[in-house]
């Protein structure tokens, strides 16, 4: 993929956004030097500054790595540098709690069911732990809502997909604002009834059960939202 040269509109994001596309469709590859700062200024035709600044935020996205006196280097691409750009796209969205839930509807259920077909009796019991801290903390919603979540990330990894591990730290990430107020509306009582059918599902390595107790959760939280959020 050959690199293009730069219109005055947006410089810098375009510059980024290039460079991006260079390792991700692999132009670049893991442990490629990237050329210098002198040499992408010129292929991009613009200023060095601007190149730096895009080789910046790469860096911080831990796409490459810069090594002093020996230039740049792309790094082996992990699903969180990947993903990281959703949450502030989320953040902006108007209706970014509803479009996570909506979000969570469509893929949690396959998710448990994944995770059901992979756990052994000691992920059984973790989500059991988990399960029981929700409930000493049914009164405590604020930690309930926490035990909720990493009841959740747990599942997520079960399934061995670092990819969806990365997009559960994201959804969170975008819910922190937002989610205590869901469950101080809810309360827990809706939780721990379907928390615990999971559970039961998971004990019996029933993983259809699993999927479709967990479908049935996150269309009564999607329904909640829908009723009293909107």
């Amino acid at each position: 993929m050959a690199i293009q040269k730069i219109s005055k509109a947006r410089i810098s994001d375009q510059v980024y956004q290039q460079m991006q596309d260079q390792i991700v469709n692999g132009d670049w590859r893991p442990g490629d030097r990237i050329p210098s700062e002198n040499e992408l200024a010129e292929q991009f035709g613009v200023s060095r500054v601007t190149v730096r600044n895009a080789l910046q935020k790469l860096a911080a996205l831990g796409l490459i790595e810069t090594r002093l006196g020996d230039g740049s280097y792309v790094c082996q691409p992990e699903a969180r540098a990947m993903l990281q750009p959703l949450v502030p796209a989320a953040f902006l969205t108007d209706n970014s709690l509803g479009e996570i839930l909506q979000f969570r509807r469509m893929i949690e259920g396959p998710v448990c069911g994944e995770a059901c077909r992979q756990a052994g009796p000691e992920a059984v019991q973790a989500l059991s732990g988990l399960y029981q801290e929700m409930a000493d903390n049914r009164a405590d919603l604020r930690r309930f809502a926490d035990c909720d979540y990493r009841f959740h990330l747990e599942m997520a990894r079960l399934t061995g997909n670092s990819i969806l591990i990365e997009m559960y730290h994201i959804v969170q990430e975008v819910m922190k604002s937002s989610f205590d107020r869901v469950v101080l509306a809810r309360g827990s009582k809706a939780g721990l009834y379907y928390h615990g059918r999971i559970l039961e599902a998971f004990s019996a390595g029933d993983a259809h059960r699993a999927q479709v107790e967990m479908q049935a959760h996150m269309n009564d939280l999607y329904e909640s939202y829908l009723r009293d959020f909107k």
